[in-house]
């Protein structure tokens, strides 16, 4: 579903570039889950931002659905990222205006694709049923990331990149809140590859990445 060859990117510093990709591989298939680890500034959300096409590789090809990104335009990288793509972040990113169910609502209301019964189902599960009219700033910190979860799967995107999901959050909470998480990725048939530092929330996870030196590892199973 999703395969990175070659993946090759450096930033400019004032004494020169610092490459931090440097032919990097990966496959992912539909309905996988994988968790992408390395140490702080080995280039973990740089992968992912690339993937998302928030910025583009030196060189090398991401390829999503088999069909290669290196020539999309500015339109169909945003088309992928409404219609195929959901992001879930460390931070919450809701819009503080809009109820709890306005902010589930929102992606799937620009992809014309509000399935009531999933919204039911995810709203359930996240335990936000009695909640749907409250604000963001009403909720605790764990109720807004649940928040963010159902927001992103509820137009059932084929890929789910997440960064850190769980980062601000306690332990028990991040435990609880990835495994709903997980649980709901499998059930609406989303690929995830997710960013952590932690290998207790890599665990939850079918698969694992090591990101060392600008390239990709695969972890014991």
């Amino acid at each position: 579903m999703l395969q990175l060859t070659a993946i090759h990117k450096a930033f400019q510093q004032p004494d020169g570039a610092v490459p931090v990709l440097q032919g990097a591989n990966l496959n992912l298939n539909a309905g996988a889950s994988a968790a992408l680890l390395g140490e702080s500034g080995s280039g973990k959300s740089t992968l992912l931002h690339l993937i998302a096409g928030l910025d583009r590789p030196d060189s090398g090809d991401i390829l999503f659905q088999g069909r290669s990104t290196r020539a999309f335009g500015e339109a169909e990288w945003t088309a992928f990222r409404r219609r195929d793509l959901s992001l879930v972040f460390q931070q919450y990113h809701l819009i503080p205006t809009l109820s709890v169910m306005d902010n589930v609502r929102l992606q799937a209301r620009l992809n014309a694709q509000l399935d009531r019964e999933l919204e039911a189902h995810l709203l359930n599960r996240l335990g936000l049923t009695a909640l749907t009219e409250r604000l963001p700033h009403q909720l605790s910190g764990g109720q807004q990331q649940r928040v963010a979860i159902a927001r992103a799967l509820l137009h059932r995107p084929a890929l789910v990149l997440a960064d850190e999901p769980t980062g601000n959050l306690d332990e028990h909470s991040s435990k609880a809140v990835m495994r709903l998480f997980t649980e709901l990725v499998k059930e609406t048939g989303c690929s995830l590859l997710m960013v952590t530092h932690s290998p207790t929330m890599a665990a939850f996870l079918d698969h694992r990445w090591y990101l060392h030196n600008g390239q990709l590892m695969a972890g014991t199973e």
